[in-house]
């Protein structure tokens, strides 16, 4: 016994699966050929040539008299009975001379058709017209001629290729059933290499892969070892590594928070410092007065924004969402910035071609981040300039376009434009966009930059639709 498994032992997986489809294959043929064979010995006895000869000499039987009495309307009806048998396209009533009694056909076909000719005898009345045996005796009067297509064979055809491929299907479903079985020995070692790896990738490098029967599979397991065991050995100083970078990142970001936060405090209390060394001077006017507190306020109102910010984009606080009109809240927002920014000479135009606009939203942080980003467009644009706002359909979504007439954002701070402490201004924590991104993102939107040139940029917001 064992040395009849020696050979199917020594051969490679290769070999193995090629054995394994060689037989697959030969059951499949010898399977079909079998099953072919049937259908064809079924299709050649169902031929209906036979049966168009019947309707020809059945109907040469029934036209001796209109011929005879050359009575063209009986031998049109004649002809029109046999022409509503199905696959007729067409029949003819010839007299001995040849001459066309009568003609009537179907559409006419795409391609021609087969033709069969039964003669017309004069006969008597003792004698079988249809059924008679031997050949045919008595003068001939004249010929009837059938025209059939053979579209019952075409639809037969197609009814037997179409069983053959469900056979053929079904031949091969069991084919690889019997294939899967008889490989199961050989995808185990392939199995256990699958379940290392699951385990390698889920972080357990103390994983071993035990060698299999197979040359190719003895060879995998052996530098399969050796990489786990280089990983592992690896794995402690990558991680080291990662943990000083983790490090040095979290003392940069503490860093330049640091600076952010002192730069823009440290201008505000200077400038309140400043103003009440003037306050406390009892020789001011009171026009000075006023001004210097207005100062005050002022800077307190920027330091309290500042903070805001700050606790927003460290400790967000949770939205309630419900169902939101986006364009009766576009609406309101342009209406008041339209206020703030007209006299600066900046216009601010919506158009929109929806009546409703339904997203599910918190309102107060969403119209935030979409007054973030007008101001943001109105502040860029040059006096006697329009930003466009538009709400379009786009099917599925809703789309926000802020369109400005500014000078553009240069190529190399397009994609930072959103990140934390990043700004172009002289007065800014540079948090606004990036809050404004976190509140798109919170209600399933994106936002993005989609046209950028020297004289003015394009902000796009995607939002999807719920069932209104």
């Amino acid at each position: 016994m064992k040395r009849k498994w020696t050979f199917i032992y020594n051969l490679t997986f290769q070999q193995r699966l090629v054995l394994g489809i060689a037989l697959l294959m030969a059951v499949t043929t010898l399977s079909l050929g079998v099953a072919g064979n049937q259908l064809a010995k079924n299709f050649l006895l169902i031929r209906f040539g036979d049966r168009m000869d019947f309707l020809a000499k059945y109907l040469a039987a029934n036209c001796e008299l209109g011929i005879l009495l050359g009575d063209k309307e009986m031998l049109k009806r004649l002809a029109s009975n046999l022409l509503a048998e199905e696959d007729v396209v067409e029949v003819t009533i010839k007299d001995e001379k040849g001459k066309v009694l009568a003609k009537v056909q179907d559409k006419i076909p795409a391609k021609s058709p087969q033709r069969t000719i039964a003669p017309v005898y004069l006969t008597t009345a003792s004698e079988n017209l249809v059924f008679a045996k031997g050949k045919r005796q008595g003068k001939i009067i004249g010929t009837v001629e059938v025209a059939y297509m053979t579209t019952s064979i075409d639809q037969l055809t197609t009814q037997l290729r179409n069983r053959y491929l469900i056979l053929t299907l079904v031949i091969f479903a069991a084919g690889t059933i019997l294939f899967l079985i008889f490989t199961r020995s050989l995808t185990a070692p392939l199995a256990n290499l699958i379940e290392a790896a699951q385990k390698v990738a889920q972080g357990n490098l103390e994983v071993r892969l035990q060698k299999g029967s197979l040359p190719e599979t003895r060879k995998l397991a052996t530098a399969f070892n050796t990489m786990t065991q280089a990983l592992q050995e690896s794995r402690q100083d990558l991680e080291e590594t990662y943990q000083k970078l983790i490090q040095e990142q979290a003392l940069a970001e503490v860093g330049h928070f640091a600076v952010t936060v002192a730069h823009e405090v440290k201008n505000p209390l200077g400038i309140i410092k400043g103003a009440l060394d003037i306050l406390k001077k009892k020789e001011i006017e009171d026009d000075v007065r006023i001004t210097m507190i207005s100062y005050v306020e002022d800077e307190i109102k920027r330091l309290d924004l500042l903070i805001r910010d700050f606790l927003d984009f460290s400790r967000p606080r949770p939205f309630t969402f419900k169902q939101t009109n986006l364009g009766d809240l576009l609406e309101d927002i342009v209406k008041r910035l339209q206020l703030e920014w007209a006299p600066k000479d900046v216009s601010i135009k919506i158009t929109k071609n929806l009546e409703k606009a339904y997203i599910q939203a918190d309102q107060e942080a969403l119209a935030r981040a979409i007054i973030n980003i007008l101001k943001n467009a109105c502040e860029v644009s040059p006096k006697d300039s329009q930003v466009t706002v538009s709400l379009s359909d786009q099917g599925s979504s809703y789309i926000l376009t802020v369109a400005d007439n500014g000078p553009g954002i240069p190529d190399d701070m397009k994609n930072k434009i959103f990140e934390p402490f990043f700004t172009e201004k002289s007065k800014g924590t540079g948090l606004g966009l990036t809050l404004t991104k976190k509140i798109i993102e919170a209600h399933m939107g994106q936002i993005d930059v989609k046209d950028n040139t020297p004289t003015g940029t394009k902000i796009e917001i995607t939002f999807w639709k719920i069932d209104s």
